[in-house]
Order: C-alpha cells, then structure tokens, then sequence
C-alpha cells in the first residue's frame, strides 16, 4: 500500500511539527472552559495536498474501516481497541468493514462486523452485488436502491465525495504522523443524498430544521485527517459516526475471485437472464438449419 512521498511535503511537514507541538501545549495552558477558536484556512507556505484530494487506492489493496456511534471527543486520543467501538447495548450496529479490491477483474469483497459478533460477507464482481440473507438463508442480488456498487466505480470512499479545498485546514499530527486536515461546521457541510432526503422530509414539518437539529452530532465541527504521504483517509468525524481507516496489504498476488457458491450462484443467475432475453424462435424460424 506504499506510495511515493514527495520530499518537499514531507520536509514541510516535519518542520511544521515542532510547531504544531508548541501550539498543543500553548492550548493545554488555557483555563479550563476555554472554548476552542474557530479553524482558520491554511496558513500561506504550508503543504497543499494533491489532486485529488482522496486519491483511489492500488488496484489490489484492502483496509479497514472501524466505526462507532457511541463516542465523544476523547475517542480522537484512545487507543484502537475491539471493544472501543462497541454500540449503545442491546442495538445491533456496524462495527468494521474490511474491504478487498481487484480493479483488474473489478471484483469487491466487503466483510462486515456487527456489535453483536456476527458477520456479513458481500461479492461485487463486474457492477452485480451479491449478499447472503440473514442467517444463512441463501444469496441474492442487492437491489439498485444501495448505491454501494455504483459508488466503488467512482471512488473508494463515498462517505468522502464531498471533501474539497476549501475545508483544508493546514497540516497537523495525528496518531504521531503528520496529516492533512479538513474541516467544517455541521451545518454546512454538503449533505450525502440519503441525508438530503432526511433533511427533505424533516423541513416539511419543521421549516426551521437544520442538520444539527435534525441528526444532533456529538461535535460541531466535522474533521478529517488524511495521511499526508498518499493522501488516504485515516479519520472521518462527522459527530454522528466516527470512521477509522486502516490498510493492509493484499494476501499474496493473486486475482481476488469470489468463493465458488458466489460464482456459481452468479453464472446461474446471468444464464436465467439470457434465457429470459432470447426470444422464443418462431413457427416460420428456419435458423436451426
């Protein structure tokens, strides 16, 4: 998952960190209550990240995001741990998702991890997405309301889409590396489709509904932190769901391929298809010799 870091960022962002670490204890100073000033844009000489600003990952590459709805702000210092993104109890919720990427045969594998300690193992191979009904009561095909394949065809990391410059805050520390950071009030940040479609419906019977009271974030400020050697996500904060970002390496070299009840459940299923499109011969079709 390595990438060419540029030396010059990588110059400016080691020099920028002694600062960046007077300015943490500058901040630890301040009487308790103080209330935190509001980000500014970058300061000019600054690294500025590349275009784009969240670049796709290799064509064979896996990571993990690692989710919580239940957090405050100390979740930002705390140490990644299983049990750190456990839900409210007795409500069943995304834990983790473990991607796979193949570009090459266009195939995704995404794991995911419940709250509850069950899994949910999902195949989209060549834009058709399969998953497994719960408990084990057989594969269908994911119906074209879930954006999820639609979305991998265009980036990675969807949640993501709406980032631009001008939410870029300057270069900080995070987790001990330096990072890229964004940021912006809840209220304005540009709402996903599902959310505008909330929002929509909220406004009908409030008209004065605004995101924050709609969906009631844990912070005000929405924060990401992108590595700022490849530029990946490493945190997303949006007050209502905290994303972690980790990256593995692919095991060995491999095509992904899904197991064979996926491509056999798949090969049955465009066979039944093709058969449905063929039209049925007529009395005066002569093309069977």
């Amino acid at each position: 998952m390595s990438r060419r870091i540029r030396p010059a960022a990588v110059r400016a962002a080691v020099l920028l960190h002694a600062s960046l670490l007077l300015a943490a204890h500058a901040a630890a100073q301040q009487p308790p209550g103080t209330p935190a000033p509001a980000p500014a844009p970058a300061s000019p000489g600054q690294p500025v990240p590349r275009l784009p600003l969240v670049p796709r990952t290799p064509a064979r590459s896996e990571w993990t995001v690692r989710i919580s709805h239940d957090f405050d702000q100390s979740w930002l210092s705390a140490p990644e741990t299983p049990e750190a993104s456990a839900a409210v109890a007795g409500m069943r919720k995304v834990r983790s998702i473990r991607f796979s990427k193949d570009a090459q045969t266009q195939t995704y594998r995404l794991l995911t991890r419940w709250t509850d300690g069950t899994s949910e193992e999902e195949w989209i191979v060549a834009g058709l997405h399969v998953a497994e009904r719960a408990g084990g009561r057989g594969l269908y095909v994911v119906g074209s309301e879930v954006a999820t394949t639609r979305q991998l065809q265009v980036t990675d990391f969807p949640e993501l889409a709406w980032l631009d410059m001008n939410y870029y805050r300057g270069v900080e520390t995070f987790r001990g590396k330096p990072v890229f950071t964004f940021s912006v009030k809840f209220d304005a940040k540009p709402l996903a489709a599902d959310e505008a479609r909330f929002m929509e419906m909220a406004r009908r019977r409030d008209p004065s509904a605004t995101p924050t009271k709609v969906f009631k974030p844990k912070v005000s400020e929405v924060t990401v932190h992108l590595d700022a050697a490849t530029q990946l996500p490493l945190l997303y904060n949006d007050g209502t769901t905290l994303r972690r970002y980790s990256f593995q390496q692919p095991p060995g070299s491999a095509p992904l391929r899904p197991p064979a009840r996926i491509a056999d459940f798949i090969r049955q299923r465009n066979a039944a298809l093709k058969a449905q499109l063929t039209p049925p011969a007529g009395p005066g079709d002569t093309t069977g010799g």
